[in-house]
């Protein structure tokens, strides 16, 4: 009986103690994994304990294995994404939703289904499989003690040190082997002691933290610091790194987005102000710039609803298209809503971009087309050319008028001057009136006028801004038609308002509310000023590109000129490589011409440079190609092979506007000095472009020089006379753009006669080309100058009248070439040219 009664108690003393062992292994257990789908985020319980992650801890790819925050909002541990897992921090917004806000290590390979990750005092890592080597994620700085998943989605790790966060946490991650290092991108950073990190719940112990290593996402509470970068996902469900990347570079408030395929920035905020040092995330929502002086900028002007829960969290995501969102989950309601979003796409000049069906597209401006398509910018330049406008502000109506732009946002950087107007018809009347203004804006009681170009323009609808562009023409019929009905309308309002009163009142409290919350409708204020820099090439590329410069385009005095397909941006351009020739000095001063001059010539109508090569005693200039050649190989050609009429009209005024800006519409006036068929080259369109600068001079207003024979620039039969006469040095003539005037007008008559005047020259020494159209003029025998074409009688005296009047010999008597655009364009009268008139009355 004592022997049963001892082994019943040995046998329950056993039981006892097995029972305790299995408890504490299961409480271990559990406090190291926890299966966060049987988690209720709204359940108190479950957010009145933040469990510890103890240093040995690990996680499997099992869904139910997670280290989760105390409220059951955030889990760490394996996600699983197409045919692999990352390791990373999720966001529990429902049950059947989690968005992935945190990845570690997106540039590995994604883990297979037997991986687990270890929780050791050196660090993170991850064993691919069983007894495989473990790949480290990160590394700490010192021996780590334990681990947290705290409720703002920040993971922060506990060490034994008793100083401020370590400056040397060690991120395995080399940058510089997965994405193109760009010159001041930075693409990790560490927690410094100087820096400022959301979450922390032991500030002299925490070793490490997730929010010092953001991804694509930066949480409520949490921070980037200037030097720092986003880099977006792959895809909607691809964690893997993307192609762009939002860089906040140090030394201003601006935030810069880069394509890891481009060479260039694809897209800058432009919000200007001082040093700011951190892009903030509150937790209500509120994403702001702050500097180390304590100043603010708020840059969403996102504020939340009254009644917004507390169980509000916020999050702001560089997505995988390149747009920059703003989302807000509501973790009660179990829903997502994106509040924000700025777009990243790059329009030119004179345009302004829209989201159509979820993608940016850009648009040109009233009276704009497009000119280039040059990635990844598109460029727009006015369809028609401006009249000048001095003298003419009394009647500016006559000569301009107006088109408007609903809900422009972008521009107000851009401003010369700033008016307090109460109307939209002060504020268009005071940019007609004024020579310097080409557009205006109107917002908030205020009246910005604004010059071209024109950059940063986007529409959004909530921005009640009205944008007026300065258009050539009179207001149309249809204009004035629609402006007197209105009239009407308002007039016949008035007289029966006592009908009407309920619709004015309720118009009336629209308006009302609409001024109240007119500021909280504002959104983010673009300013896409694109200055594309020429880029450089080396000789090798060009020679490759080339084929050896084995395809000749041209040949001339300067040098020769080859086709080339050259990468640029993300496609592969063909275009035209000039390769200076003669001796050393002589080729670095046409080179340093034509990048000087040419880089300032920024037009339709001008050859675009897009790059060069400056390599030893090698000097090479990259153009866009011409694919049609020079005017000259066209209209010299044979009877049949020449361009129609009509187009070759077109290309004399597309020539013709080309030079007025270079004559007018640049900062410094340009002289090209060598106007001739074979420097105005045809596009595929048939857009006449001016090209070689490599006699082209700058010219300051009224400079005056010298008429020596070293100003006898340019190519035989082309030269105006006044640069050709030798004078003593007590003399002096003023060469002026009269002498591209003289030029253009034998490339006029030329073009009308089908023949070199040099030709003439030799054929009749004493009678050259302009004397021969003069008496053919005088004897009112035009036809008799065409080789076979048929031509309009008025059309062909109005084009040899303006030919005539560019040749006079005087220069004060030719036209200047703003008055010759418009000659062509039919917008003045073209005078009989007074050498013409003076033989008439002779006779």
């Amino acid at each position: 009986m004592v022997l049963t009664n001892r082994l019943l108690l040995i046998f329950f003393f056993r039981a006892f103690w097995m029972k305790a062992i299995v408890d504490e292994v299961q409480a271990q257990s559990s406090s190291n994994t926890i299966p966060y789908r049987a988690l209720n985020p709204n359940n108190p319980a479950s957010k009145a304990v933040e469990p510890a992650i103890t240093v040995g801890s690990s996680v499997t790819t099992d869904d139910t294995s997670f280290w989760i925050s105390s409220s059951g909002n955030f889990a760490f541990g394996f996600y699983g994404e197409s045919d692999g897992f990352f390791v990373g921090i999720q966001l529990i917004v429902s049950p059947t939703e989690t968005v992935v806000v945190w990845t570690a290590r997106p540039d590995l390979k994604r883990f297979s289904k037997d991986a687990f990750l270890n929780f050791t005092d050196e660090g993170l890592f991850v064993t691919p499989e069983k007894e495989a080597v473990a790949i480290p994620l990160f590394k700490f700085s010192s021996k780590a003690t334990s681990a947290n998943m705290l409720d703002n989605g920040n993971f922060v790790v506990f060490g034994y040190t008793n100083s401020a966060i370590s400056g040397t946490s060690e991120v395995v991650l080399s940058t510089a082997d997965t994405v193109d290092a760009k010159p001041g991108v930075v693409y990790g950073r560490s927690c410094s002691a100087s820096s400022r990190c959301s979450g922390r719940t032991s500030s002299d112990s925490i070793i490490w933290r997730s929010f010092d290593f953001p991804t694509d996402t930066i949480l409520g509470d949490q921070f980037l610091s200037c030097g720092s970068n986003l880099t977006s996902s792959a895809g909607k469900k691809d964690h893997s790194i993307g192609k762009y990347i939002l860089n906040f570079p140090c030394g201003g408030a601006t935030l810069v987005f880069y394509g890891l395929n481009s060479s260039g920035i694809d897209w800058d905020t432009g919000a200007s102000g001082a040093n700011y040092n951190y892009l903030n995330l509150d937790e209500d929502g509120r994403l702001y710039l702050t500097s180390s002086g304590g100043n603010e900028k708020d840059i969403s002007h996102y504020k939340p609803n009254k009644d917004t829960p507390d169980d509000m969290i916020y999050r702001a995501t560089l997505d995988w298209d390149n747009i920059f969102r703003l989302y807000a989950h509501n973790l009660q309601h179990k829903s997502t809503k994106m509040v924000n979003e700025i777009f990243a796409k790059i329009c030119g000049v004179n345009s302004y971009s829209m989201l159509v069906s979820g993608n940016a597209e850009c648009i040109c401006m009233p009276g704009f087309e497009i000119v280039s398509r040059y990635p990844p910018v598109t460029e727009c330049w006015r369809n028609k050319t401006l009249p000048s406008c001095v003298n003419l502000t009394n009647a500016a109506a006559t000569v301009f008028h107006m088109e408007e732009l609903y809900n422009i946002v972008g521009m107000d950087d851009l401003a010369y001057g700033v008016l307090s107007l109460g109307s939209l018809e002060e504020c268009s009347d005071a940019c007609l009136n004024d020579c310097n203004c080409e557009a205006a804006s109107f917002v908030d009681q205020k009246c910005l006028k604004l010059k071209l170009p024109l950059t940063g323009g986007r529409i959004d609808t909530k921005y009640p801004s009205i944008t007026f562009i300065k258009s050539a023409g009179a207001q149309s019929e249809p204009q004035k038609r629609r402006e007197i009905c209105i009239v009407a309308i308002i007039l016949s309002a008035t007289a029966t308002i006592s009908i009407w009163i309920v619709l004015i009142a309720f118009i009336g409290a629209y308006w009302l509310l609409f001024r109240r919350f007119r500021e909280e409708w504002r959104k983010w204020e673009l300013a896409l000023t694109e200055e594309i820099a020429p880029r450089y090439f080396s000789y090798e590329e060009l020679r490759k590109g080339s084929n050896e410069f084995k395809h000749q385009l041209g040949k001339g005095g300067h040098g020769t000129v080859f086709r080339a397909d050259l990468p640029i941006g993300d496609h592969t351009v063909a275009v035209a490589v000039k390769k200076l020739h003669g001796p050393e000095t002589e080729g670095e001063r046409e080179f340093q011409a034509e990048m000087r001059l040419i880089g300032r010539a920024y037009h339709a109508n001008i050859v675009r440079l897009l790059g060069f090569c400056h390599d030893s005693s090698r000097r090479l200039i990259v153009y866009e190609l011409m694919v049609r050649g020079s005017l000259a190989s066209h209209i010299f050609e044979i009877r049949g092979q020449r361009p129609s009429w009509e187009r070759r009209v077109a290309i004399l005024l597309a020539a013709a506007r080309g030079i007025h800006y270079l004559h007018c519409e640049c900062e410094s006036k340009i002289i090209h000095r060598d106007i001739k068929p074979e420097n105005i080259l045809i596009a595929e369109d048939w857009t006449a472009k001016i090209a070689d600068f490599g006699l082209a001079k700058l010219l300051n207003k009224n400079q005056t020089r010298a008429a020596t024979r070293t100003l006898a620039a340019g190519t035989d039969g082309y030269v105006a006379p006044e640069c050709e006469r030798e004078v003593d040095g007590s003399e002096e003539t003023q060469v002026s753009e009269k002498a591209d005037v003289y030029s253009y007008g034998i490339v006029v008559l030329e073009t009308i006669c089908s023949k070199r005047n040099r030709e003439a020259l030799k054929e009749l020494p004493k009678l050259s080309l302009c004397e021969k159209v003069r008496q053919s003029y005088a004897a009112k025998e035009l036809l008799k100058l065409l080789d076979g074409d048929e031509v309009a009688a008025p059309e062909l005296e109005k084009l040899v009248k303006i030919g005539l009047l560019c040749v006079e010999e005087d220069p004060n008597k030719r036209p200047v070439m703003e008055d010759v655009v418009m000659m062509l364009e039919g917008d003045v009268d073209v005078p009989t040219p007074p050498s013409v008139s003076f033989s008439l009355q002779t006779s």
